[in-house]
Order: C-alpha cells, then structure tokens, then sequence
C-alpha cells in the first residue's frame, strides 16, 4: 500500500476507499451570483462558468456608476473531502497593480459566500482590508 503525506487526519483516505481522481465536477458553482445587499460597495455580481473542464470567474465591483467589470480569471476548485467528486468552493486573484485582491467563497444551501483579502501595493497609505459579503443565484441560474 501507498503511503501519502498528511497533516491532519481529514487528509487521509478513508480505510479502503479510493481517491476519486480526476478533476473535481464545477457544476455546482455555475450561473451568476448576486449579491444580497442591494446597497453592497464590494462585489455586486460573480459570474461562474466552466471552461476546458475548469472553472472561471468573472467579477463585477461596485463602483459609484454602477458596477465595473474586473474580467476573467481562472479558479481553483475544492471538494468538501478528500473523496468528494463536485466542487463546493473556489479560490481566484486577481492583480490591479495598485491592488491585488484574493477572492475565497463556498457554496451552501443556495447561498455563496464570498471572503475578500485586499492588499494595496501603492503608496496611498490605505489598509489591507478583508470583507464578507453573501450571493444568491436565482431560480434555473445554473448553468452547465
């Protein structure tokens, strides 16, 4: 038997069960998010679409005329197990030049909930500042 590396016993495989392989199914995640807070300064919408089997992510800030689109960038998925074959969560980055931001969210009970991580890289003295904010997907916003 193969021996794999592991910090904590959620790393391991369950006695006899196989790793699933594979890349993990994005389906869950698919279809535009919107946010909960019809008032949010943050992150106003997510869209969620899958590409070469991956997931990609486009990102639409609120901004004072509306919203500003951020563009794309790729996602990492993750699995709620080590065994699990869908995902449930993704990490993506994004880089601004005067600010980079790390976007980390999960999906549960039809709501996405989106962790923001904002460093600044100008000289403009703001904080590094973190945000929560909540998404929902409307009725059939899947997408597939």
């Amino acid at each position: 038997m193969e021996t794999f590396g592991f910090l904590r016993e959620e790393d391991r495989l369950p006695e006899g069960v196989a790793a699933p392989g594979g890349a993990l199914d994005v389906a869950p995640l698919l279809g535009t998010w919107f946010a909960t807070d019809h008032h949010a300064t943050g992150v106003l919408r997510i869209t969620l679409s899958r590409r070469d089997g991956a997931l990609v992510i486009r990102t639409f800030g609120a901004d004072s005329t509306g919203s500003q689109d951020w563009g794309e960038t790729a996602a990492t998925v993750y699995g709620a197990t080590v065994t699990a074959t869908e995902a449930m969560a993704f990490t993506a980055a994004y880089d601004f030049g005067f600010l980079h931001t790390i976007l980390a969210a999960y999906a549960k009970q039809g709501i996405l909930v989106l962790d923001t991580f904002n460093t600044f890289a100008d000289a403009s003295g703001r904080s590094n500042y973190f945000s929560r904010e909540f998404f929902y997907r409307p009725s059939g916003g899947a997408g597939g």
